[in-house]
């Protein structure tokens, strides 16, 4: 089994010859916090805040037939979202950024559907903050 990462328990991202769960086109925005102070007959001076909360986007596809229960990982991630809960995020061993990740949403699409309402492929985007 090849573990690729994870964020905390809630999704492990992760290929082996019955399992394959991975994220693609992961974004991540990095930002400074400014104010801008208006001074009578000159430019405007800036003022460093601080840094800003990073956040991260990415998308995921559940598929039953790489052995993975869409539903079921979904209802895990719905349920840290409502539950405010906030872990690391970890891709190749490696911490992205130095704080716990929120996810502060998540969208999803229900793309093959079997009789009995059985979900067989969900694509979901996530989208996660940066928590202090």
């Amino acid at each position: 089994m090849g573990q690729i990462g994870n964020w905390g328990s809630h999704i492990v991202f992760e290929t082996s010859d019955s399992h394959i769960l991975t994220f693609s086109k992961m974004q991540r925005k990095i930002s400074g916090e400014w104010s801008t102070h208006k001074t009578i007959g000159q430019k405007a001076k800036s003022e460093f805040n601080g840094p800003g909360l990073q956040s991260i986007n990415f998308s995921i596809t559940l598929d039953a037939s790489l052995g993975v229960r869409p539903r079921t990982v979904m209802e895990g991630i719905v349920s840290a979202i409502e539950s405010g809960q906030a872990d690391y995020l970890v891709i190749g061993g490696r911490m992205v950024g130095r704080h716990p990740w929120k996810c502060t949403s998540a969208s999803e699409s229900w793309d093959i559907v079997y009789s009995g309402g059985e979900v067989a492929r969900m694509s979901v985007s996530l989208t996660m903050e940066e928590y202090l």
